[in-house]
């Protein structure tokens, strides 16, 4: 049995040759320890793995390859086209040859992350075939709530004890149910199944939250996946399509491109989110694949992510942020949301986001608040008589704020009041509100002091 881990080979390594020389080697350490003899000779420009299949009889090598693509994920970027070309040949050779020779071979399992057309894998006529989303394999990547109960009983029970704060002896089957419920909004929700009939928690979530002494729900794959990787992804979606994810909507990608990717370099970002873990399945195959974020595991961690990259100076962490903030709307307190939309103003990346006019404000509101709070917030949203600047759901109250942009202080006040009159003469939410409660607050960003120096609430 012939082990390649492509992402072991890699280490060390700093070019396409590199690697290639290490893959030889391992194919070359594998037929002594076998004692396989290979016919090599001096000037033999032949590589390991040709040597090795025209040395073994037929059916009967088992390869199992993982991280086939690890090389082209992990090792190149697109600034270096080049040598990412060079690998992508290097791997084209390798499965050209592993199709050539599938009657040498008595199994084949390979695992990897992405599915590329150009490494010639995937291509027509090949005996390898891909089992990544077929029905009977769709619980191969995880575990059921249903293995979870038949597996691990006991640290279930434990588990519920420790969350609910009970004695062993106090926890029920129902309490158990309870954590079951907890768990699976936190690590279920994953999908590999292209009828969307079957779907599972993550082992490694799973696994790592039963270790925890003190029972405490956090992103622990996230924690340990690719974050330079997912930099790369997340950085070429738009902030609405970011925020839509996050809010519960759905991706639709045509199914030629979620099945048929060529290359890294023109893969949809959200195909490559899905094969990372990030996104998954929503809804069975049809001429369009919906994608979204599984469970609040990898909602909190996107969101976390959003937010570091938003606020780069924030002296305190979302956690912080999203309390605070979530208490100035519940006590209706403006002064508590003026801190708040300062706080987020000034962390800001000022070059991304510079605070040069009123909507670049807004547009620096709309995305703290969303990733604070997950709530789609409307902006400049015509009414009968108007259009507000922010409009938003919150519990049982309706927000409405009518930003106005100030160059000195000494126009602040003026500018308050033409906010606090345009909310009450166009009625602003009351067409909109859904909720019990309608807030309405006029804001003055001043340029001069970079922060929103006059709140007023109107009723």
């Amino acid at each position: 049995m012939l082990h390649l881990d492509f992402s072991v080979l890699l280490r060390n390594c700093h070019s396409a040759a590199d690697f290639a020389n290490r893959l030889n080697d391992a194919i070359m350490q594998f037929a002594t320890n076998a004692h396989i003899k290979l016919q090599t000779t001096a000037n033999s420009t032949q590589d390991a793995f040709e040597l090795l299949i025209n040395a073994v009889p037929d059916d009967s090598l088992v390869l199992l390859v993982d991280e086939y693509d690890a090389p082209l994920t992990r090792l190149f970027t697109a600034e270096n086209d080049a040598e990412s070309e060079k690998m992508t040949q290097v791997m084209r050779d390798f499965f050209i040859l592993l199709k050539a020779s599938s009657g040498k071979l008595r199994f084949t399992f390979i695992t990897g992350i992405t599915r590329l057309k150009d490494t010639a894998i995937f291509s027509a006529g090949n005996s390898v075939a891909d089992i990544s989303q077929k029905p009977e394999y769709g619980t191969i990547c995880g575990i059921t709530r249903e293995e979870l109960m038949r597996y691990f009983p006991e640290h279930l029970r434990y588990a519920a004890a420790k969350w609910l704060q009970l004695s062993a002896k106090q926890v029920t089957d129902q309490h158990v149910e309870q954590l079951l419920d907890e768990m699976a909004t936190w690590y279920d929700g994953y999908c590999f199944d292209r009828k969307y009939a079957t779907h599972v928690f993550s082992l490694w979530s799973v696994l790592s939250f039963f270790s925890e002494e003190y029972t405490s729900f956090s992103p622990y794959w996230f924690a340990v996946s690719g974050q330079a990787e997912l930099q790369k992804i997340l950085s070429q979606q738009s902030w609405p399509e970011r925020l839509n994810l996050l809010a519960g909507d759905c991706v639709k990608v045509g199914s030629s491109e979620f099945q048929n990717p060529s290359t890294l370099k023109t893969m949809r970002p959200e195909v490559l989110l899905f094969q990372a873990g990030y996104l998954t399945l929503k809804a069975p195959f049809g001429f369009k694949v919906s994608l979204g974020v599984p469970n609040k595991e990898i909602e909190s961690a996107l969101t976390q992510d959003y937010y570091e990259e938003l606020l780069p100076n924030a002296e305190e962490g979302l956690d912080y942020f999203s309390t605070s903030l979530r208490a100035a709307i519940k006590n209706h307190d403006a002064a508590a949301l003026q801190k708040c939309c300062n706080e987020l103003l000034l962390s800001a990346d000022c070059i991304k986001y510079p605070l040069t006019q009123e909507s670049a404000i807004v547009h620096s509101l709309n995305l703290g608040i969303s990733l604070a709070l997950h709530v789609r917030l409307v902006l400049n949203q015509p009414e009968a008589l108007g259009r507000p600047d922010v409009l938003f759901d919150w519990q049982d109250t309706t927000v409405v704020i009518e930003l106005k942009y100030a160059q000195t202080r000494g126009t602040t006040q003026k500018l308050l009041q033409q906010a606090a009159q345009q909310i009450v003469d166009n009625k602003y939410g009351e067409t909109f509100a859904r909720r019990p409660i309608l807030w309405r607050l006029a804001m003055v960003f001043c340029a001069e002091t970079r922060e929103i120096t006059d709140v007023q609430v109107v009723s």
